[in-house]
């Protein structure tokens, strides 16, 4: 017995007990209206996988039914027929969204054909579009924050997504480059095909090669079999290409190759192949910096930046903190099956305070070693790491102490360390930090000089 359940509309009632008695020898239970108006009122209260209906209704007819499944955004199929039917009626209804179209008198096994593949259409349809909500959901929960420069980020991802151009994600070790890179990846519409990663500094460049474009048999001393690369792996979908600073400058002209030509060939082998596949690359670095210094090249760059997005720092957005840390908690708790549902307030600003300069996931790591080492269902302060309590009262006291309290000198130490702070964030590019700092790169350099500042003349 079927579990479908199928409604016919159809005024004429010789044809629609047939139908009704036919369709319910054949496993499958069906209700039957005579009239569009109430067979419409009826798909809108019960959302049939399945409607079969006559064109020619009284009150509605069977065109009209299509429109406003179509208008209502109603997921069932419709099959019509009619006594007088045409080539035209038939191209038209099917272009309208009909999935089939029959006319009478019904051929009963053509009729059985048309509802089985018109069943087995909604599944998958079903199956996709569940599969596309599931994404959907997955890549908005991973990303988890409240300030308006991460919303301002992911509302242009979302816009990038739509197109296939190459993206440059940008930003400190653990800002969530890989999460930006499947929100894209979710967002776009190759978010039904492979997702497929490759960490460009994990590996020798020989294997990150055979990683990317894979090999054959034989190409090179332990090759003992064909391996499929990850641009084959990802079948036209997003290949990541994280720590791209880290690619020998051999490499980099073969990925220019992808980028521009679209095409490829396995290592040891002639035969080129092509490839759809959207890049994303994604480093902490400072490619620009690097292609100055002839460590980049230049035009691999500029193909890798036709749209950049540089993820802030959690110190740039302090607001997203208290948010993660409540999402890391729930999650680690449930992990680790703990129940721990509050936290102190004044731990709660401890861990605001901090600078984490291993940003989301130093937050993360922390909050799972809290939970796991954790007693009581609340934390305390005692359950905080020690580095994290130091380093709170060394970032208050570092600056002052008792024995100089001159304004002047208080002053040019914290100058001091922000300076080293901005050169740090830049990989002590100078041009780079005097213009984050607002000033001259001959300002930069005299106060450099001041505070006793070593660092490369770029």
């Amino acid at each position: 017995m079927h579990k479908e359940h199928l409604l016919v509309i159809e005024d004429d009632k010789v044809v629609s007990f047939s139908l009704k008695h036919f369709l319910q020898d054949s496993g499958y239970r069906v209700d039957t209206m005579a009239s569009g108006i109430e067979g419409w009122n009826l798909i809108k209260t019960k959302r049939y996988p399945l409607i079969l209906s006559d064109i020619n209704l009284p009150g509605m007819d069977g065109i009209e039914i299509l429109d406003k499944i179509k208008e209502e955004k109603v997921t069932s199929e419709l099959i019509l027929f009619t006594g007088f039917g045409s080539i035209q009626n038939a191209v038209d209804c099917i272009k309208k969204g009909a999935y089939d179209y029959l006319t009478k008198p019904i051929d009963n096994d053509r009729l059985l054909v048309a509802i089985r593949r018109a069943l087995e259409h909604k599944a998958l349809k079903d199956e996709n579009r569940g599969l596309r909500e599931k994404l959907a959901k997955t890549s908005q929960a991973q990303i988890v924050f409240r300030s308006k420069k991460m919303q301002e980020l992911l509302d242009k991802a979302k816009i990038v997504a739509q197109t296939n151009v190459t993206i440059l994600i940008t930003g400190e070790s653990g800002t969530g480059k890989t999460l930006l890179a499947k929100f894209i990846h979710n967002h776009s519409k190759k978010r039904l095909r492979p997702f497929v990663e490759v960490s460009c500094g994990a590996l020798s460049e020989n294997l990150l090669e055979s990683e990317l474009f894979g090999h054959k048999k034989g190409a090179f001393t332990g090759a003992v079999f064909n391996k499929k690369g990850k641009f084959e792996a990802s079948k036209d979908g997003t290949v990541l290409l994280d720590d791209i600073n880290s690619a020998s400058t051999g490499l980099q002209v073969k990925l220019l190759r992808v980028i521009e030509q679209k095409v490829y060939e396995l290592v040891g082998d002639t035969q080129t192949r092509k490839t759809d596949a959207r890049i994303i690359a994604a480093t902490n670095k400072d490619l620009l910096g690097l292609c100055e210094r002839r460590l980049f090249r230049e035009d691999l760059f500029h193909r890798l930046n036709v749209v950049s997005f540089e993820i802030p720092s959690l110190r740039e957005r302090k607001e997203d903190i208290p948010v993660l840390i409540q999402h890391f908690f729930t999650r680690c708790s449930n992990k680790y099956d703990k129940a721990i549902n509050t936290i102190n307030d004044s731990v709660l600003r401890i861990l605001c305070d901090y600078s984490w300069p291993g940003n989301a996931r130093e937050l993360e790591n922390t909050i799972e070693q809290i939970v796991i080492f954790s007693q009581n269902n609340r934390i305390q302060r005692s359950d905080l790491p020690k580095y994290i309590l130091n380093s709170t009262r060394s970032d208050k006291t570092a600056i002052i102490n008792d024995d100089d309290l001159n304004l002047s000198r208080v002053t040019e130490k914290l100058e001091k360390l922000h300076i080293l702070k901005v050169l740090e964030k830049n990989s002590g590019n100078r041009n780079n930090t005097a213009k984050v700092l607002g000033i001259s790169r001959a300002t930069l350099f005299n106060k450099m000089t001041k505070y006793g500042i070593l660092g490369n003349k770029k």
